[in-house]
């Protein structure tokens, strides 16, 4: 079994402890197959995009089990992944550059990415949570979560009640939360936070179907349609 490929069952390992269809590794390869394409005829090390994305979520799991909110996946996510690549005989600075990926991929954060490896991988992954395949996520979250499939609020309201005042803040009660909200506070303004050309201009298309089920959905709660 080649590097690549253990790791890929060591993430596997810890995304099926979350038992979540939203962030599973089919998710985890969705972005892979993102990360590839935005990559192309660039000069990165693909290698350590390619590992970043596997072991991004992998903190998940102790992140949902923290209900204080004070649990971030993507720090804890870097943390399992250091000890595993030491074992797999990784030099410490690629180590620290794949680490550095996975802390910065995160939106809710301050941990912004810096090199270029690093917007890829934060770029893949938030074009998971754009378009039809990001609908399908957020309904599935909403499950998971015993959120609402939709509520509408002020947005600024909003982020000083759930967010911690800011509109890309952390979810505090995620009971509290809709796909409608986080459209409305987070996924139309998508592009505005994406690093990478390639990823825009598939944004942009993707989220022109995410307005239109949005009004529509509107539409039918109101009984206008």
């Amino acid at each position: 079994m080649d590097k690549l490929e253990q790791i890929k069952q060591f993430a596997k390992k810890y995304l099926e402890q979350e038992k979540c269809s939203a962030h599973n590794m089919d998710h985890v390869m969705r972005v892979y197959v993102n990360a590839l394409k935005l990559a192309e005829n660039e000069d990165v090390d693909l290698e350590v995009i390619k590992i970043a994305v596997l072991l991004h979520d992998i903190g998940g799991i102790k992140e949902r089990n923290d209900l204080t909110g004070n649990t971030c996946h993507a720090v804890e996510s870097a943390k399992l992944a250091e000890p595993f690549l030491k074992e797999l005989g990784y030099p410490q600075d690629k180590i620290d550059h794949i680490k550095d990926c996975i802390i910065s991929h995160r939106y809710r954060t301050q941990n912004k990415p810096k090199s270029l490896e690093a917007k890829i991988v934060f770029d893949a992954d938030k074009l998971d949570a754009a378009g039809a395949i990001g609908l399908a996520r957020a309904f599935v979250w909403v499950g998971m979560n015993n959120a609402y499939i939709y509520k509408k609020m002020d947005v600024k309201e909003y982020a000083k009640e759930n967010l911690g005042g800011r509109l890309n803040g952390r979810i505090q009660d995620r009971t509290k939360h809709s796909p409608q909200i986080n459209w409305e506070t987070k996924d139309k303004h998508i592009v505005d936070y994406l690093y990478t050309d390639k990823a825009k201009k598939i944004a942009e298309n993707r989220l022109e179907f995410s307005k239109i089920f949005f009004n529509k959905l509107e539409k039918e709660i109101q009984g206008l349609e």
